[in-house]
């Protein structure tokens, strides 16, 4: 590990150096003042103390109104992007209290008929870490969270630093695991101690891995199983499926029935079922399936629709990064805005390079996602038949290559 320069140390929170001085095995660190803290830890690395430079930085324990404690520094973005914050508008994640003062709390201490040795303060019991693992979701600000729900925010996500994230290189979409501690005075939200696994390796030092984006994209090669209605309008992994058609067409009927031909013909594939503007009661009909299901019914907010497809997705590159192939079903795709409803169809791809990200999608009656399509279906208005019934101009591109 390279020695932190102590300006970056003086920068971070208290509850990051607490974290470091943890890993760095400095004994009784929740007993220091900040200063003497910091100097632990650049010892502990190797490195020279930091010296108390004359007229130099405040006490850390005294807040600025204007800036983090010790007035602005080259680290000072850092001090504003470590909030406990989201859409619901979290608070500051840590406010640092100054250390009890020992001998002025021995002065205010009524004098002692017998002089006898101030007992030293017992040391702190350890607290049983409580070990958490979920999907990291990447804030704008730097900072993140570990989504106890799948893919949406709730009360018990885990608080995840800048620094944390900077260090063992974490995405959004990656499956993080480490110890938990409580949430302190002001903060909302549990924070994560330190970063044990990423995607169920270790965390430090970070392995390589390619970027999804940098992936070399082909044609779909491997045929997956698919409903008879399907068989004309073939599809593999890697494919962009969009299924359109009237309300009643029997587009959701449809995207069950792919959904449980993967699961009997293709264990092998992780899928995630996106619901985004579905009724209350097909939430439920989708749960009894069996994949993996995120979002709910139309009354949840747009932005949280959008939030949990797009993570959702990222989930499913994180996969294909690793060799893996995954499927991402969306039910319904018009129920996004049009740039998220772009990025997330988009996304689907078979890869040279590393795995492949299937895309089956309810598009109603909006054609942009047709237009992209590997396969595009359009069903027929539906008159009260038991199946749906795919339209004429339905089709798949190269269907020669698929196996």
């Amino acid at each position: 590990m390279s020695v932190l320069d102590p300006r970056e140390l003086e920068a971070s929170p208290l509850a990051d150096l607490h974290a470091l001085a943890a890993e760095l095995g400095v004994e009784g660190f929740r007993r220091l003042r900040r200063e003497e803290l910091i100097k632990q830890i650049v010892a502990a690395q190797g490195g020279a103390p930091a010296g108390d430079d004359e007229g130099g930085a405040e006490d850390d324990d005294e807040e600025s109104p204007t800036g983090p404690p010790g007035g602005p520094s080259p680290g000072a973005s850092d001090y504003e992007e470590d909030l406990h914050e989201g859409s619901t508008g979290d608070v500051p994640r840590d406010y640092e209290e100054p250390m009890p003062n020992w001998e002025q709390e021995r002065d205010a201490e009524p004098e002692r008929e017998e002089t006898e040795p101030e007992p030293e303060p017992e040391p702190e019991p350890e607290e049983e870490e409580e070990v958490r693992s979920g999907v990291l979701d990447v804030l704008p600000n730097g900072s993140g969270f570990v989504r106890a729900e799948p893919y949406r925010q709730s009360r018990g996500d885990v608080y995840v630093s800048p620094a944390q994230i900077r260090r063992c290189e974490l995405r959004p979409g990656d499956d993080v695991a480490g110890p938990v501690r409580p949430p302190r005075r002001n903060e909302r939200h549990p924070s994560l101690v330190r970063v044990a696994t990423v995607n169920g390796q270790d965390a430090e030092p970070p392995a390589e891995r390619p970027r999804f984006e940098d992936l070399t994209a082909n044609w779909p090669i491997e045929r997956l199983a698919a409903p008879n209605q399907l068989s004309g309008t073939p599809y593999g992994k890697g494919s962009r499926v969009a299924i359109g058609g009237p309300p009643g067409a029997g587009a959701t009927s449809l995207l069950r029935q792919a959904v449980k031909a993967l699961r009997d013909r293709h264990p092998e594939i992780h899928v995630i079922v996106v619901l985004a503007g579905v009724r209350p009661e097909e939430v439920g009909e989708w749960r009894e399936i069996g994949p993996e299901v995120a979002g709910g019914s139309y009354d949840a907010s747009i932005d949280e629709q959008t939030q949990v497809a797009e993570l959702a997705v990222h989930r499913a590159k994180r996969t294909v990064e690793q060799g893996r192939d995954a499927v991402v079903v969306i039910d319904s795709l018009d129920a996004l805005p049009a740039a998220a409803a772009r990025r997330t169809f988009g996304a689907g791809r078979n890869t040279d390079e590393a795995g492949s990200l299937t895309v089956l999608a309810s598009t109603g009656t909006v054609a942009e996602a047709h237009r992209m399509a590997t396969t595009h279906v359009t069903l027929e208005p539906n008159d009260g038949g038991a199946e749906a019934r795919v339209g004429p101009g339905s089709g798949t591109l190269r269907p020669d290559l698929l196996g």
